[in-house]
């Protein structure tokens, strides 16, 4: 049980570097979009 536990905590871990590297990167594109004028594409 123990062992399974461990697992979690070393998953979980991971799981929220990879969580907060999205939040990261969503608030770059959302700070991006919004000081920068609109181009005829959003995405250039």
């Amino acid at each position: 049980m123990r062992g399974a536990l461990e697992a979690i905590k070393a998953d979980f871990g991971c799981l929220l570097v990879a969580f907060l590297f999205l939040i990261i990167m969503a608030s770059t594109i959302i700070f991006a979009t919004v000081l920068t004028p609109n181009a005829h594409n959003p995405f250039v």
